[in-house]
């Protein structure tokens, strides 16, 4: 939350290439930095407005293939509206994957270069679970481009995670 510059440092200072987090204004440290909280707020509006949320300018099919990416597409091909279909109640409208993978989708969307996850795979399935974060911080990407930092908080990392830097604290 402090990288994000949502909390201040308890000491010292986060620099983000060189300057401090403080000197940034809050739309261009939004475009470096997205935190995705685990508890992300689920909108009771459509598939389509709780990801454009996170880019507001992506098309249908980009938001397609992001749901996709994550494991939702053949959950969005049986909603009645496609991405049009409204989540009466939000997150109560989902089953706990389901929402963790519709917040994970955002995540992937977001135009940031650094992208803070927390537990981006809480109430997935071992297996879902460790395919997610393979495809999340492996060499060859397919959740993250290779020009994003992305930092997970999790407590289920794979054995022989491949990716370019890992630190577990």
């Amino acid at each position: 939350m402090t990288l994000a510059g949502l909390v201040p440092p308890l000491d010292g200072q986060v620099l983000l290439d060189g300057t401090d987090l403080t000197r940034f204004d809050e739309d261009d440290l939004r475009c470096a930095v997205s935190f995705f909280a685990e508890d992300a707020h689920v909108f009771a509006t459509t598939v389509r407005d709780n990801l454009l949320v996170a880019r507001g300018d992506c098309r249908d099919d980009e938001l397609t293939a992001a749901l996709a990416t994550v494991g939702l597409g053949g959950w969005l091909a049986g909603l009645p509206q496609g991405l049009s279909t409204v989540l009466t109640g939000g997150a109560q409208g989902l089953s706990a994957g389901q929402r963790r993978r519709l917040l994970l989708a955002r995540a992937t969307i977001s135009p940031a270069r650094i992208v803070l996850l927390d537990e981006p795979t809480e109430h997935l399935d071992a297996i879902d679970a460790e395919r997610i974060l393979r495809d999340l911080l492996g060499p060859d990407s397919a959740l993250m481009s290779a020009d994003r930092t992305v930092v997970v908080a999790t407590h289920h990392l794979p054995k022989g995670i491949r990716c370019r830097e890992l630190r577990i604290s």
